[in-house]
């Protein structure tokens, strides 16, 4: 099995997980850092996309099938970034409980720097580990051909 398969596979299970919790099908456990599911070896990884989710968020009701839609794409292609994904649950609004997932997974400095003291939630942060920074936004206004485009742009530049 080449590396690009081993990838692509490892990489619709973490989105599937990720898109799964956006759906509401299954409210997603608290994350932590060991939660983060990777689609390559640990030493490729520079990149999370990072899910702001709630349960009640309509804008993750309308952005979950576009992210389904990008990673059947991706799959489809065989060109699967290396990013992994997580879930920081904002569901009941515990603001502390939030940035302790964040903080877990190793974004806390990025997550709170973008959104600037106000939690907005229906949004995948493509998040870049070595400098805390915000790559990319995606929002239920893209669409899965765009969504798969910063994925991929955020694993190549991080």
């Amino acid at each position: 099995m080449s590396y690009k398969s081993i990838a692509a596979t490892l990489f619709t299970i973490a989105l599937g997980a990720s898109l799964t919790a956006c759906s509401g099908a299954d409210k997603p456990n608290k994350t932590t850092a060991s939660d983060t599911t990777q689609s390559a070896q640990s030493t490729d990884i520079k990149a999370k996309a990072v899910l702001i989710y709630a349960d009640w968020c309509g804008s993750c009701k309308v952005l979950d099938p576009k992210i389904k839609a990008a990673r059947d794409m991706a799959r489809d292609m065989g060109d699967v970034p290396a990013l992994d994904f997580v879930t920081l649950d904002y569901t009941d609004k515990d603001v502390d409980a939030f940035y302790a997932q964040a903080k877990a997974a190793g974004v806390e400095d990025a997550v709170r720097a973008h959104l600037d003291g106000t939690i907005k939630t229906g949004l995948l942060l493509m998040v870049d580990l070595d400098d805390q920074a915000v790559l990319d936004v995606i929002t239920k206004a893209q669409d899965a051909q765009q969504i798969l485009f910063a994925m991929k742009d955020a694993a190549a530049r991080s």
